[in-house]
């Protein structure tokens, strides 16, 4: 199982080395990770339904369309194992994306305290909807094209 060498899982992939209790654990970690992520969601703060609905099928679109187009670069209706391929590529491209992700956050932070002062609350508590719309469709978006190109490559 890899966590972060997704070339060599696009690899295996291709050879078709990756054994049903690979798959199994890919599915199982993926699934924790997916947990862990609704429960963070659950801690936060309340967003506008307006704002969470807009995020929802920004969200939904992005799922449907790169889902899609996955599935065509894994060679459609003739293609091999997809569901096994995309939620193996899952796991290692969605921990190298979150961490990017806490690393972009981390230097926002970092540049944003500066001219926070500046700011009444209510304009932070809008900054701060903002910077968690963006992340979280940027991240979304970057996981699912990075699962295509992935997939992309084990068809190639």
């Amino acid at each position: 199982m890899y966590f972060w060498r997704t070339d060599l899982l696009i690899k295996d992939l291709k050879q078709n080395s990756v054994s049903q209790a690979d798959f199994k654990n890919y599915y199982l970690v993926s699934g924790i990770l997916i947990l862990l992520g609704f429960f963070a969601l659950s801690q936060t703060a309340v967003e506008e339904l307006k704002i969470s609905l807009a995020v929802f099928l920004i969200n939904l679109g992005l799922l449907i369309s790169w889902i899609n187009a996955a599935f065509k670069a894994n060679g459609g209706e003739k293609g091999h194992a997809f569901l096994n391929r995309f939620i193996a590529l899952y796991l290692p491209i969605t921990i190298k994306i979150t961490i990017f992700a806490i690393v972009v956050i981390i230097c926002f932070e970092l540049i944003f305290n500066v001219f926070k002062g500046q700011f009444d609350e209510v304009q932070l508590a809008h900054i701060d909807a903002i910077k968690s719309i963006v992340m979280d469709i940027a991240t979304s978006f970057l996981i699912y094209w990075r699962i295509y190109v992935a997939i992309k490559k084990v068809n190639s």
